[in-house]
């Protein structure tokens, strides 16, 4: 998968764990300071091409899909997993501190302070909206779909890396909520509910041959997730 000048230097695995803890790191900074989460994601988006050659972009899924409608059905399913975690979560906690859909509308309401006064709300809504469509598709999708995936495949089988993957997804997302303050309630349901997201990802990628369609889905999920917080909660936006 990767250039012979890159494992001439170090494993696959070694690669892969040294990308992750790079990006890692940088996203937990983002507790203190939230533009350092976008940072995470573009820090990863030229290494498809810096780390791997033609034939190792293709075997991470930089390639078209075996069939077009999974540009349809990919969406459609990340918005269904979206669904139930929200069901889930109002059902357990309201719109109560422990439902971390209360937190991301609290966060947008945050970045929303320094965007120019006299925004439209659909206007503020696209202006929140278009850069997690971006950011997060591209870098997590490369990272935890594409290199943790097959490396953690390769080498421990696709069970074990589908978990692999998963875990690591999930457990990174803590940077935005659930630690600060600690809120182990909210942490029971976030963790599960990005472990579900990240395997549901993972499927769409394999079943489809595409990394491609996990971006689109993932895209439409955060195009989803914003939709929702600014509908039902959309004090805490500032709306």
């Amino acid at each position: 998968m990767f250039r012979p000048a890159v494992v001439r230097f170090a494993s696959p695995v070694a690669v892969v764990a040294a990308v992750f803890g790079v990006h890692a790191a940088i996203r937990f900074g983002g507790l203190w300071n939230f533009q350092l989460i976008a940072l995470s994601m573009v820090v990863v988006w030229p290494l498809p091409w810096l780390l791997c050659g033609r034939e190792g972009r293709t075997e991470i899924g930089l390639r078209a899909p075996v069939s077009r409608w999974w540009m349809l059905s990919g969406p459609a399913a990340s918005l269904a997993v979206l669904g139930i975690g929200a069901a889930t979560a109002w059902a357990l906690f309201g719109s109560g501190p422990d439902n971390w859909f209360t937190h991301h509308a609290a966060e947008l309401g945050r970045i929303a302070e320094g965007v120019p006064p006299g925004l439209s709300a659909p206007g503020l809504f696209w202006s929140l909206t278009v850069p997690p469509m971006i950011f997060s598709p591209l870098g997590e999708e490369f990272l935890y779909r594409g290199f943790l995936l097959r490396v953690g495949s390769a080498r421990w089988g696709d069970r074990g890396g589908n978990v692999m993957q998963a875990a690591a997804f999930a457990i990174v997302h803590l940077a935005h909520y659930g630690l600060l303050p600690v809120q182990p309630a909210l942490i029971a349901l976030y963790l599960p509910t990005n472990f579900a997201v990240a395997l549901v990802l993972a499927w769409m990628a394999r079943r489809s041959g595409s990394l491609w369609v996990a971006v689109v889905a993932h895209s439409a999920y955060n195009l989803g997730l914003n939709a929702l917080v600014f509908h039902l909660l959309p004090a805490l936006v500032g709306v």
